[in-house]
């Protein structure tokens, strides 16, 4: 395995940021809080469909509203996994091979905060 650099590090922890506290959290609260766009109204068409996912967000339970941000919370997760397969299938440099075997495997061990880099 070639010496991951420090970019390498701070890469996988921004990904882990951007799905705990960034952008991966913002479909999920906004289902969690039940309403998609305070400015989708049946009256705006440039948010017709927001509009129409306000209509059936209010239709769902609490729990119900739970399961679904916890499904967009993990096709981010998804997403970004799927990403860095790709980037080690290419051989993309920093991306060809991990600590823990992947890059993928990296992202996942961060995200579940119990794994730690280990020392260059």
């Amino acid at each position: 395995m070639a010496v991951k650099t420090q970019k390498y590090r701070n890469i996988i922890d921004s990904l882990v940021k951007m799905c705990k506290t960034g952008q991966g959290k913002i479909g999920s609260n906004r289902v969690k809080s039940g309403i998609w766009n305070n400015y989708a109204t049946p009256d705006a068409e440039d948010f017709s469909d927001e509009y129409h996912i306000n209509q059936f967000l209010a239709r769902l339970s609490e729990s119900d509203r739970l399961i679904l941000a916890k499904m967009l919370e993990n096709e981010v997760v998804v997403g970004v996994f799927e990403t860095l397969k790709v980037l080690e299938e290419f051989e993309i440099d920093q991306f060809d091979s991990g600590y823990e075997g992947s890059p993928y495997h990296d992202f996942i061990g961060r995200l579940s905060d119990d794994w730690e880099w280990p020392e260059k």
